[in-house]
Parts: structure tokens; sequence; C-alpha cells
């Protein structure tokens, strides 16, 4: 009839209304249950995403153990935890532990215990419980059972890493007396696992510092090592300039012979002259007074002679004081002395302005005219064909108690790349064989060892100028 209802579409409809609310109140009541009865689980899974984003953040050693003791401790509440791990390279277990009586590690050879065989079997925490149930020999589960009370434990839980015992978790009653639950061993296992590849990457990192310290250390040792290596070049340096100064000076010597050779000439001459006059003369005579001027001056230039060889003797030696008086313009005109047959042959025009009342300097003359004659020496070297003008002046500055010497020649001037060797030893832009490069340095250790100061300054093609600064009153040391 058409006024009457299907007989199947009620319940169609309360299926599908029941279709319809069936899963979410399922969950809600599933929620609530579990919320009721085990809400120690989602603590637990809480706890374990808390630990796991710390662990993987921690390098120490000790950082991972004290997050381990700390959350067991904190979320199992037991009377104590104690972690024992194995030693690199020992049988004998490091224990770290919370609350409880310490826990006696110093079981000998225990990585032949059976309890670690047993562990490393099973890969699951152990009771003593669990292990009179087992099917161990009686004397196997003894030894075990004595080790885990030795440890007042009532639960030892493995600690694996890659295959093999790293360590074993050790705990106490609950401080509720409640036993330990299948959740408790869950988060227990899962807690120690994550613990073990923590430990095995914190004992990587721990590897790779102390290979750090070692190269480190290494590189520290080569350091030194190299130090002290061109400590030894230096000292070997400064022998061998040493000897190539005494081979340089011996070269110096016999072209300086040449030099001796005038004023020894001269006062010879002058000498067996006025010896020859002499025994011509009457006993009186009017050119007594110029025989004598002949005699003195002889006698000063055999006295320079002897100075320039003392000097030189000097220089080799590296003995020589630096006590007398030193009168700056003297020394010039005596270096120029010298120079005198290289200057005499060559166009050159010498100036001189010297300050008159120039206060003396403390040194030594001969090694302080060794220094001027090769600066006037280089100056002349310097001029193109030899034609040119040198320099020469003194003066005095209170402000400093100096005298300075300056040396101007309008030579081609020095390149401005070599400025900083020129005082270095062997340094020389002469040709091979002309010169030994120890000239401007020996005249700069010189007048380093008087407490002066020697520099250089240039213009290409306009010639160099040297600027010798000496003190009035030489310091200590």
């Amino acid at each position: 009839r058409s006024g009457q209802t299907h007989p199947l579409l009620l319940p169609f409809v309360l299926s599908l209304f029941m279709v319809i609310l069936f899963n979410p109140i399922r969950e809600k009541v599933r929620i609530f249950i579990d919320q009721l009865f085990f809400r120690g689980k989602y603590d637990y899974q809480r706890l374990l995403k808390e630990v796991s984003a710390q662990m993987t953040t921690l390098l120490r050693i000790d950082d991972v153990t004290d997050l381990l003791l700390k959350s067991v401790d904190e979320n199992l509440r037991t009377d104590q935890v104690a972690l024992l791990i194995f030693e690199e390279k020992s049988s004998r277990l490091q224990v770290k532990q919370l609350g409880g009586a310490a826990v006696d590690s110093s079981w000998e050879e225990i990585d032949h215990h059976p309890l670690v065989a047993y562990l490393e079997e099973v890969k699951r925490p152990l009771s003593a419980a669990l292990v009179k149930c087992s099917g161990l020999s009686n004397y196997e589960k003894a030894a075990i059972i004595d080790l885990i009370r030795a440890w007042k434990s009532s639960l030892v839980v493995p600690m694996h890493s890659q295959g093999r015992l790293i360590g074993i978790l050790a705990l106490g009653q609950k401080k509720s007396g409640e036993l330990f639950v299948h959740e408790d061993i869950e988060l227990l296992s899962t807690l120690a696992n994550q613990s073990a590849t923590a430990l095995d990457n914190a004992k990587m990192y721990n590897e790779l510092e102390k290979l750090n310290q070692e190269l480190e250390r290494k590189v520290e040792e080569r350091t030194s090592d190299l130090r002290q290596a061109l400590a030894e070049k230096e000292r070997t340096q400064e022998q061998l300039i040493q000897s190539e100064s005494l081979a340089a000076i011996g070269q110096l010597v016999a072209g300086t012979a040449h030099e001796l050779n005038n004023p020894l000439a001269s006062a010879a001459s002058l000498l067996q002259n006025s010896a020859e006059t002499i025994s011509e003369w009457p006993e009186t005579f009017r050119e007594r007074e110029e025989v004598i001027d002949d005699l003195t001056f002889s006698l000063k230039e055999l006295r320079r002679a002897g100075d320039i060889v003392r000097s030189l003797l000097g220089l080799t030696r590296q003995t020589q004081t630096y006590v007398e008086p030193v009168n700056i313009n003297v020394a010039i005109d005596d270096a120029l002395r010298v120079l005198h047959n290289q200057l005499k042959t060559l166009p050159v025009s010498n100036e001189k302005n010297y300050e008159e009342a120039l206060p003396p300097v403390e040194g030594n003359f001969a090694t302080l005219g060794q220094v001027f004659i090769n600066i006037i020496k280089n100056a002349l070297q310097a001029l193109e064909e030899g034609k040119g003008v040198i320099s020469l002046k003194t003066s005095y500055r209170r402000e400093t108690d100096s005298v300075f010497f300056e040396c101007r020649d309008t030579g081609e001037g020095i390149p401005a790349a070599h400025l900083k060797d020129i005082f270095k030893p062997f340094y020389t832009s002469k040709p091979l064989g002309k010169g030994t490069g120890l000239g401007l340095y020996i005249s700069h250790e010189i007048i380093k060892r008087h407490g002066g100061d020697i520099s250089v300054s240039t213009e290409p093609g306009k010639g160099s100028v040297f600027v010798i600064e000496l003190p009035c009153k030489r310091g200590e040391g």
C-alpha cells in the first residue's frame, strides 16, 4: 500500500546513524580508558621524545649518563639507579649512580661473568625472578642472582650498541613498592638502547677531540722544532757571516795594503830626507822647526796606518771596545785620506759642510773610520762612470744629543725594491766577483754597536743619501 513504510527503511537509517557516530565515540572512549588506566604510558612516550631530542645534541659521555640517570630517577622513582659502563680495553666497570648505597663494581673479569653472557644473549631486562625461571644451570643462576643482589638491584637492563654489550643499567625497588610492569620494561629498554648509541657517539667525539689535541700538540712540537731550527739557522748564518767577513776583510786588507803604502811611503820618505838633511847640516841650523813638523806628520801617518790595521783586526775578532771620544769631522777627513788615490783619479767633486763646534761621540775611532770609508766608497761606486758630486755634512742636534753624518751622491740611486736588502749580509748590486755584499752590513753592525742608527733614502736618477746618527753619550748595554 501507498501509506505503508518500507519494512527495511528504519533498520537502514539506524545502521547509517550508528556508522556515522561510532568512530568518534569509539575514539573518545579509547582516550578516556587510556588516560584512566594507562596514563603512565603516555608520560613514557613524552619522556622518550624529550630524551631522544636531547640525546642527539649531547657530545660528552658525562652529559649522556647524567641525562639517562636523571630521566630514570625522576620518572620511575626507584630507591637507586646505577649505570655500569665497561671501561675501554678493560674488564672493569665504571659506575655512576643516584641514591642508595655504593654499588661494588670491583668484580674481577666481569666480562666473563655468566650475567654478561646471558645479557648478550637475551638482550632484555632481567630480574632475579626471571633468572630463576631461565634455562641456565644452577651454577649460572646462583652466580647471576648473587651479582644482582650485590648490586642491590631489582632489575638490570642491558645497553647494546652495534651488537655488543657496552653497559648495564641497574635499578633498585620503586619507592612506591609497585612492581616493574611491561610499560616500564619497554621504556627502560628503549632508553638504554638510545643511551648506548649516544655513548658510542660521545666516545667517537672524545676520540676526535683527543686526536685534535694530539694533532695540536704535534703541531706545537713541530712549531717549536721549527723555531729551534730557525734559531740554529740564524746562529749558523751568523757564523757564516763571521767567516765570510773574515774572507771579505782578507780581500779588504789586500786592497787596503795599497792604501797603506802611501802614508807609510810618505812617512818613510820624509824620515829618510830628514835624516839625510840632518846629517849634512851643521850643529846650528835654521830649518829645525820644519824638520820637526815633517817628523810630527810622519809620526801621525804611521799612527793612522796602525789604527787602520787595528780596526781591521777588530772587525775580525769582534772584541773592540768603544770608550774613546771621537771627533767625527777628523774621522771623516782621515777616511778621505785613505780614499785619496781613488778620488784623485776620478772627475768627482767632493763637497764638505762640517759643523765646526761638533761635540765628540763615545766610540772607537778606527772602526767608525772604517764605516765612513765604506759609505764614501759606496757613494763613489754609485756614480756613473765616476762622474758626479759627493757631499759630506756633519751636524749636531741638541734635542737628541746626537751627531749626524750625511753622505749624498748624484748617482743613479737605488731601486725601491732593493732598499730593504742593502744592509743584509751578502747583498750586492755589483757584478759577480766585484763585491762581497758585506760592506754596508758590517757598517750597519758597527753603528748599532755604537748605539746609533744608519738609514738611506734614494730617488732614481738623482742619487742616494746615507744618514748616520751617533749618540754623544752611549747608553748602558
